[in-house]
């Protein structure tokens, strides 16, 4: 019952925030910025943070990181990324959905690419994939109503969680073949 209820009030809030800039592919030449989303439980997820600094640096892409760290941090941990480009679980609603002001500057400025590496069904990412207005997205993740350009995923047999780094080279290589 409850399941149906919050699917209820999610749809509508889906409706009310979501994206109606239209997407497509587009070729490496044609993108000045991107944004980036990384899970922090991901293992290596600073090496993964490095290698996408490294591509924007490499193609001359503006790249914006931001994190999901929905972990229990005990009082003496602390948040291993910075409070304003990180999103918290303590941060969603009932429903699960981000804050329109923490999300913000990820929604809501226009950038060229967006890049889900955030491999789960979760409906936080589900809410920023479609809210965001990107022209391109690239996500790990296939949601009703298709808000990813290209769906990119790891293999069937080894651990999806640990292989965000392959990924992303996949989906890096992927893109210079666009044209």
């Amino acid at each position: 019952m409850f399941k149906m209820i919050s699917d209820f009030f999610r749809k509508r809030r889906l409706k009310k925030y979501s994206s109606n800039i239209p997407t497509g592919f587009l070729p490496l030449q044609q993108i000045s910025s991107a944004n980036v989303v990384i899970d922090v439980e991901e293992p290596g997820f600073d090496v993964l943070k490095e290698d996408i600094l490294a591509w924007g640096r490499q193609t001359g892409v503006k790249v914006s990181i931001f994190f999901f760290d929905f972990r229990k941090l005990g009082k003496d941990e602390l948040l291993l990324t910075s409070i304003q480009t990180t999103l918290l679980k303590r941060e969603l609603d009932w429903l699960g959905t981000p804050s329109p002001d923490k999300i913000a500057s990820l929604t809501d400025s226009p950038s060229d690419l967006f890049i889900s590496l955030v491999d789960n069904g979760d409906f936080p990412i589900e809410f920023v994939g479609k809210c965001t207005k990107a022209r391109f997205k690239i996500g790990r993740h296939e949601y009703e109503g298709h808000p990813y350009n290209m769906v990119v995923s790891g293999g069937k047999t080894e651990d999806l969680r640990s292989e965000s780094r392959k990924v992303f080279a996949k989906i890096t290589e992927l893109l210079t073949m666009v044209k």
